[in-house]
């Protein structure tokens, strides 16, 4: 009942915004021509900055490569959210010397954005005190209040939640939002896995977190996200496919690095990742 009490606060907060979300579709692609590596840098949890798309050499795309290997295998010897956190700063260093930082954002701000310093202190209080009022058993396959990185491959789909129709039909829920100084971009979900009737499709790759669970790594299997959330149903003229959220209120940088691969680094309100489909 805890749990369920948790999940119910929480979809009352943002009720209503999974009904008019905004796919971000970006793609990483080689030129034919010059035989460059076209990569896009998305900002997400925080306004006013544009998506960078810059052009690398083949030599500075497998240097970039290596360096999230190196990046992986150092979090791998991390235990504890306080020690990932210069990881994660050093890593935004150095994706701002391949010039892959989001379009006006500054090193500093990116730092503070990926670590969760740019969310409201009031609401990760609140979350905080909340979950350990209720003493909430985390399973091993989820984190809360986390730093999330990793790459992931295959359907794996980024959305934007929009506050509007908050603002016409929830007047309450958007004042208590601004009373609690929650930034509007906060309400980011990342999905895992997608059911195109009559198949279930998985993402793979792996995905790490720091977070009030400690450290939880799931790698090595099919991803699907098993948030206690509703799915969330997109129609096309096929039919509708539906997309599992996985990662909830997430702040931080997208990056497309390769066609339908995605890496993540920056911090959500909760992570739970299922190797099965629901």
């Amino acid at each position: 009942m805890k749990r369920k009490w948790l999940a119910v606060g929480i979809i009352l907060l943002f009720v209503g915004v999974a009904t008019a979300p905004s796919i971000n579709f970006t793609v990483v692609k080689a030129s034919n021509d010059n035989d460059l590596v076209e990569v896009t840098t998305g900002a997400c949890g925080i306004k006013g900055f544009g998506d960078t798309r810059v052009k690398l050499t083949r030599q500075q795309y497998q240097n970039l490569e290596q360096y999230l290997v190196e990046f992986r295998a150092r979090l791998n010897q991390t235990t504890t959210r306080e020690e990932a956190v210069p990881l994660f700063k050093e890593a935004v260093v150095e994706l701002n010397k391949y010039g892959l930082l989001p379009k006006g954002m500054s090193e500093k701000t990116a730092q503070q954005l990926v670590t969760g310093r740019t969310q409201s202190a009031g609401f990760e209080h609140l979350m905080k005190k909340s979950f350990l009022r209720n003493q909430f058993n985390l399973s091993d396959n989820e984190n809360f209040l986390c730093l999330v990185y990793g790459i992931i491959t295959g359907y794996t789909f980024s959305f934007g939640l929009i506050l509007l129709l908050l603002s016409l039909f929830y007047p309450g829920v958007t004042a208590l939002v601004r009373f609690i100084n929650i930034p509007i971009d906060i309400l980011h979900t990342i999905t895992f896995g997608e059911y195109q009737e009559p198949s279930w499709y998985s993402a793979d790759g792996w995905l790490g977190t720091f977070g009030l669970n400690g450290r939880r790594v799931f790698h090595d299997q099919p991803l699907y996200g098993a948030l206690p959330l509703d799915t969330i149903a997109i129609g096309y003229p096929w039919g509708k496919n539906y997309y599992y959220p996985g990662i909830m209120c997430f702040t931080g940088l997208h990056i497309n690095i390769k066609e339908t691969v995605h890496f993540y680094l920056g911090s959500a309100l909760w992570v739970k990742i299922d190797s099965v489909h629901p």
